[in-house]
């Protein structure tokens, strides 16, 4: 996986890529900043998380959907 480079980063890959369907939002949010992403506070429940271009609005929530979980490990396979 491309933007996986640090162990720590692997470690939180290994984590969420294991509960994909019941994973923790902090997992996932830490993932997206080990990363690049950087995070920002949304309207009401949602983050946004941004890393050049691209822009992902996810709402706070314990288990993230995954749909969110998936579309997260698209973005760090693409690069």
């Amino acid at each position: 996986m491309g933007l996986v480079d640090s162990k720590r980063a692997q470690r939180l890959l290994e984590t969420v890529l294991a509960n994909r369907k019941n994973c923790r939002f902090e997992d996932l949010a830490a993932l997206l900043e080990a990363v690049g992403f950087t995070q920002r506070a949304g309207k009401g429940s949602h983050v946004i998380f941004k890393r050049g271009a691209v822009t992902l609005t996810m709402p706070r929530r314990k288990p993230v959907k995954e749909v969110y979980v998936e579309y997260v490990l698209a973005l760090i396979e693409a690069g």
